[in-house]
């Protein structure tokens, strides 16, 4: 017989053993791997392998929580306090390598920006003498409700409930924060020597000892300079800094003040961080805590000049303290509007003091 013959009946059943072969192999290995299971990614159902593990799965299906910020007042952002969004398996904090099972359900927990809670102190002042802290010029008995944020520790709101006769001025105080700065304080101090008003100056340390010509110049025009700490900080707030760096910053502040022949007596705590214990610290330090009444936030960005003349004179009355700022920036829009914001306080007779 041919040999060739033989060759070709061989090599056609070696084919037709192949094509039975392959789809039972196929089928044996279709048979031996687990079927899928479904799992549900919010309200939407997916088919998964069964040894899937839920990292796995947040990293497959991209999922993603959002965290969310705490505020405060000002609506600033508060280091340190984000509320981190979750994401949950069955309701559940699970690890990572959890192998998932049938009709698992993966959440999401996407947290959002809130505002810090608010605390609300009261005040008594007893006998005729300033208040410390000191919202207002004046003196009576009474009671001061101070409003602020209870993390930042920034003012929100004061409102004193006087219990005897009230002795008020007919007049109002200015008084500028976070100087000496070069252009707009020598700006403010000409502005204000041509108006023959006498202002008071919370100074930063650093900056004191920086631009010390500066202070000499606000002393010689008879301003009141005071104490508004050595490095300004904001984080944490003034009044949760610990007794050892407050002190620090109150007393490094006030005698670089001291050598330049400033006798500081005021001291005004960074956004209006105040606490018994900030009070106890510059009583004992000899300085009167001084806060404020009106504030027009010039220190807001894009903030117009006409924007914080109407709020000081909106809100302006006989006793009122106005926080402005002639540092921490560009403070040319208060420099704008200064001269308009003496000449209406004046239109409301009302006189234009430091506090001291």
């Amino acid at each position: 017989m041919n040999p060739r013959f033989h060759t070709q009946v061989g090599l056609k059943a070696i084919a037709v053993l192949i094509t039975l072969a392959v789809p039972m192999a196929v089928s044996a290995g279709l048979r031996d791997s687990p079927p899928p299971i479904q799992v549900w990614v919010g309200n939407t159902p997916h088919f998964v392998p069964r040894t899937m593990t839920f990292g796995q799965a947040i990293k497959a299906f991209h999922v993603r929580a959002h965290s969310g910020r705490l505020l405060d007042v000002e609506g600033k952002p508060i280091a340190g306090h984000a509320r981190p969004g979750e994401i949950l398996l069955d309701g559940n904090r699970a690890p990572w390598r959890t192998v998932l099972r049938d009709r698992d359900r993966i959440w999401v927990v996407n947290r959002h920006d809130r505002t810090e809670p608010l605390a609300r102190r009261v005040i008594h002042l007893h006998g005729r003498r300033p208040g410390d802290p000191q919202f207002y010029l004046g003196t009576t008995p009474g009671v001061q409700v101070v409003t602020s944020g209870s993390i930042s520790g920034k003012l929100v709101s004061n409102v004193f409930e006087p219990s005897g006769r009230l002795r008020t001025p007919k007049a109002v105080a200015l008084t500028f924060d976070d100087g000496p700065n070069p252009p707009d304080t020598l700006r403010i101090l000409s502005i204000l020597r041509r108006k023959h008003v006498h202002a008071t100056f919370f100074t930063i340390g650093y900056l004191v000892e920086r631009y010390p010509q500066i202070v000499r110049r606000e002393r010689r025009m008879g301003m009141v300079v005071a104490d508004h700490s050595w490095s300004h900080p904001n984080s944490p707030p003034f009044k949760n800094l610990g007794t050892t760096r407050m002190r620090s910053e109150m007393y490094k502040a006030q005698l670089t003040l001291q050598g330049e022949g400033v006798d500081a007596q005021l001291f005004r705590p960074p956004g209006g961080s105040t606490s018994v214990e900030v009070e106890t610290i510059a009583r004992e330090l000899g300085m009167r805590v001084v806060l404020w009444s009106v504030d027009p936030q010039d220190w807001r960005n894009g903030i117009s000049p006409g924007a914080i003349v109407r709020a000081v004179l909106s809100n302006v009355h006989r006793g009122s303290i106005v926080i402005l700022h002639d540092g921490g920036g560009d403070q040319s829009a208060t420099v704008a509007a200064l001269p308009r914001i003496i000449k209406g306080i004046r239109k409301k007779h009302l006189a234009v003091v430091p506090v001291r």
